[in-house]
């Protein structure tokens, strides 16, 4: 009786605050539970798990990209472009026509998750998914995936905002029904979580890769003496997340290695410089956010965005640059976060910590924006791809940072997160039911979880495989492959959850996807894995990388 009182008080007050929130004064709504009970669809593959490695696991990454150039591009309206949806639905193969019910509320918040933003483009969202597109056409020696990556990605670097932005990221996208431009948020240009394709943009249209970058720079970077930055391209002071500045650090890197030119890699280094003078100098925590409002519990705690997506994007920014400070700077705050972070007793990590290292023990809080701080336990399974819990991404940024320095630290912390997966899989749904989607813990994550953590934790154990020889690992992530493509494959498309009946971008299929090119390949050949700084896709067919971001 008690809960559920607490869960219908949460709801109020959840409404309440969306109603009362000021436009700058979160990262992102926290997703509302739908007032009607959502219920799981699941639909049978047909596949067995021990039936899933009677084939490669390329053979399902080719069903699924054919059927997307067959049938998931916008074909919509009175203008089609060779520009991929958001979502479609895998009986009909068409992007649905009623906003999905099923878990979609705890992984899009309300605010986005109108059937417009549905039935549209967010090409932010399909990176990895096409860069899969010209990992297959190595693989295979067919090149008609390579051209229908570089078609789509031709036609969104031509749909440019005024300042020189991307129509992309998480606040924007293109109606297929009325070719308009829309935006669920203030038009405001907002990356993060996922890896821009810098080098397959500027194949296709170099001028507007830079101006994009450019734009970075200009509006994003509000204050070009410190470094301070803001999450949103409006050139105003907001919120400083340590994951959209490691992408403008790796942005602005990224064009330093391509041009030569010396100020990118001087703009780099200022925007790491203002998360490296923002950090604990005691126990060199970074906060979770740096810019205004500092005394909310993101700038006063540290939490996974750190090691997940700040620290990634510095180690990359090094792996492009050749300069020593990024890399420096990552291994000072993945070690922060180790010490402090990780609770030897029950070998899990904590997920919010006090900037004095402290953790920040249970229960969550329910009503208010606070609800979105990982208090106690990280959550390796919590559905919510943009809050504050980052734990498989953490896990393969510590794999990155042993490839890249061999810092037996880095390891240890890895395997650690690899341990943890293995005792906690998929399967036995979300470890924290007391939280804001305690509908979703409930009624859907026992079904299994999202198709990004599916892949991104199979990336994971590939690299541990590749950097120890230990067949342990590769053998954990054959597992997790089969539960993966049993749950989520259906009749040549991925669905984005195995509750659902709906492919969709937002959920993170591409990341599955490049996971499974990634397993496929390390099978053929697992001896010329191991050692190796990326995965050898054949002869003369180029290799694929460990960092599945």
């Amino acid at each position: 009786m008690f809960s559920t009182f607490r869960a219908v008080l949460s709801a109020m007050l959840l409404l309440l605050f969306c109603f009362t929130l000021p436009v700058d004064a979160a990262k992102r709504l926290p997703p509302t539970p739908a007032r009607k009970r959502s219920e799981p669809v699941v639909l049978d593959s047909g596949l067995r798990e021990s039936d899933v490695e009677k084939r490669p696991y390329r053979y399902y990454v080719q069903k699924c990209l054919d059927n997307l150039m067959r049938y998931g591009t916008d074909r919509y309206g009175q203008v089609h472009q060779p520009l991929l949806v958001t979502t479609l639905d895998v009986r009909t193969r068409a992007a649905p026509d009623s906003p999905p019910s099923e878990p979609g509320p705890w992984r899009i918040a309300p605010c986005q998750s109108r059937l417009s933003r549905l039935r549209g483009c967010e090409w932010l969202m399909d990176q990895s998914t096409l860069d899969v597109f010209h990992l297959l056409s190595e693989r295979s020696g067919d090149p008609k995936y390579a051209r229908f990556a570089d078609s789509n990605l031709r036609a969104a670097t031509s749909i440019v905002c005024s300042k020189g932005f991307f129509w992309w990221g998480w606040h924007r996208h293109c109606d297929v029904d009325t070719e308009a431009r829309k935006t669920n948020k203030a038009n405001h240009h907002e990356i993060h979580v996922n890896r821009p394709c810098w080098d397959r943009m500027w194949a296709v249209d170099p001028k507007a890769t830079q101006k994009e970058i450019d734009a970075i720079w200009r509006w994003h970077v509000v204050n070009k003496e410190t470094g301070e930055h803001n999450r949103h391209g409006n050139n105003r002071r907001g919120r400083s997340f340590p994951m959209s500045g490691g992408e403008f650090i790796y942005a602005l890197a990224w064009l330093h290695a391509k041009t030569g030119d010396p100020d990118r890699l001087n703009q780099a280094l200022l925007v790491a410089d203002h998360h490296w003078k923002n950090r604990d100098p005691e126990t060199n925590l970074v906060p979770g956010q740096s810019g205004t409002g500092r005394d909310r519990f993101d700038g006063q705690h540290s939490d996974t965005s750190v090691p997940a997506m700040l620290c990634y994007y510095l180690l990359k920014s090094y792996e492009t640059t050749g300069e020593e400070t990024f890399r420096d700077q990552a291994i000072v705050y993945l070690k922060a976060y180790a010490r402090h972070g990780f609770d030897q007793a029950t070998g899990k990590f904590y997920g919010s910590l006090r900037l004095d290292g402290t953790p920040e023990l249970g229960p969550r809080s329910i009503g208010d924006y606070g609800m979105l701080e990982a208090r106690g336990y990280v959550d390796l399974w919590e559905p919510y791809p943009l809050g504050y819990e980052h734990p498989i991404a953490s896990a393969q940024t510590y794999a990155y940072a042993y490839q890249l320095t061999k810092d037996p630290e880095m390891l240890d912390v890895a395997l650690k997160w690899a341990d943890w997966i293995r005792r906690s899989p998929p399967s036995k749904g979300c470890l924290v039911e007391d939280a804001y989607y305690a509908g979703y813990a409930k009624q859907f994550s026992r079904y299994g979880t999202y198709a990004d953590k599916y892949g991104r934790s199979i990336s994971l154990l590939v690299h541990l495989y590749a950097l120890t020889g230990e067949h342990r690992h590769l053998d954990h992530a054959r597992r997790l492959a089969r539960e993966a493509v049993s749950r989520l494959y259906y009749r040549g498309l991925f669905r984005g959850h195995p509750a659902k009946a709906y492919y969709c971008a937002v959920d993170g299929v591409g990341f599955l996807l490049y996971s499974l090119m990634q397993l496929d390949a390390v099978m053929e050949h697992p001896e010329k894995v191991v050692g190796a700084k990326a995965i050898p896709l054949g002869s003369e067919q180029g290799v694929i990388g460990f960092d599945n971001w």
